[in-house]
Order: structure tokens, then C-alpha cells, then sequence
């Protein structure tokens, strides 16, 4: 299967690069970057493109033709001190919801069959237990937390309404994952 994953020199998309590199498939990195020595070492072909051009991303995506493409962008900062946090944000936000209106724009004039779509899942609405699909985003917190979470309230929608848009053969998947653990620390 040919993949293309957004965001693929974050530290998920690192290790589905290696995972899907394992099991035979063609693995694709959109990268802004013309540096893109380190995507090769991981295993993955290089495609220059920044999500946030929408001519860009769909004249990539055009050309590779993937069979899934895989939305795993960010732009997390570096450090996670409170003042990079704060920094960040708005550049996050703005990766996030861009980068996704634009990959979800050409799945089907690409004849792109499979989008994943993974978000955090730290905005749950507290309650009793393990949250699971059927648990809300949290509404009513910190003005920071509550903006992260319509965030991805906003993604969420965005993923339902392109059923309108997207050839019914595209098949959209959201992932909320609860944590995650990684080399340089844990997450959740």
C-alpha cells in the first residue's frame, strides 16, 4: 500500500514510518522542509510540500497518488516549559486545522481511499473511569483548555462534514489516543 503521513518526523510519525516500513508498505513524508535527509533514514520518501499551501499539498498528494494518507501533524515546541507551550499554541492550531482542511481537500480527485486522522485524547470531559469514543471534549474549563479542545472539536467535525465532499469509497478514521509513551518521555 502506497501511505503518504503528514507530519511524519514527529515522534508518532516516526514510529509509523518504521511500523509500516516493516510490513512491506511504500511510506510517503510531506515535509516542509528541503532537509529531508533524516525522513530518508528512517525509511520513507521524502515529498516537499507544506501543508498549510493548499496548491502544494494537493499537487503532492496528486503526484504520489496514495492509496491512505495518515494526519499526524503538530508543531509542538521543543521544550514543554509554559512560555514555549504559550508560544506554540496558536502555530499548532493553526498546522492542525489547516493542514487538515487542505489534506482532506484532494482525497478524492487523489482516488485516496483511507484517511487517518489522530488527535490527543487529553480533552476528555472528566468523569468516572477510562474515557472511551463515546465520552464528549471536555466544554467548560480553562480558557487554555478549553480552546485546545475545540481545537479538536473543530477537527472532529471537519472529518464528519468531508463525507460531503469526499467520494463515499474514502474511508475516515479518527483515532483519540489516551497516552503516549516515547524515548524522550511520556505523554498523557
Amino acid at each position: 500500500m502506497r501511505i503518504l503521513i503528514a507530519g511524519a518526523s514527529g515522534a508518532i510519525g516516526r514510529l509509523l514510518v518504521h511500523r509500516l516500513r516493516a510490513n512491506q508498505h511504500e511510506v510517503f513524508a510531506l515535509t516542509r522542509s528541503p532537509d529531508s535527509a533524516p525522513l530518508k533514514e528512517i525509511g520513507s520518501e521524502p515529498v516537499i510540500a507544506d501543508a498549510l499551501d493548499a496548491a502544494a499539498v494537493k499537487a503532492a498528494v496528486g503526484r504520489i497518488r496514495p492509496d491512505a494518507v495518515i494526519n499526524e501533524l503538530t508543531s509542538l515546541p521543543r521544550h514543554y516549559t509554559p512560555t514555549e507551550m504559550t508560544a506554540a499554541a496558536e502555530r499548532d492550531r493553526k498546522v492542525r486545522v489547516e493542514g487538515n482542511i487542505n489534506l482532506l481537500a484532494v482525497l478524492r480527485d487523489a482516488g485516496v481511499r483511507r484517511y487517518l486522522l489522530q488527535r490527543s485524547g487529553f480533552w476528555y470531559a472528566p468523569g468516572q473511569g477510562l474515557a472511551d469514543e463515546s465520552v464528549p471534549l471536555i466544554s467548560s474549563a480553562s480558557p487554555g483548555v478549553e480552546a485546545g479542545a475545540r481545537t479538536y472539536r473543530d477537527l472532529e467535525a471537519r472529518i464528519g462534514d468531508a463525507g460531503n465532499r469526499v467520494r463515499r469509497a474514502t474511508v475516515r478514521v479518527l483515532l483519540r489516543p489516551r497516552h503516549l509513551a516515547h524515548a524522550r518521555g511520556r505523554y498523557g
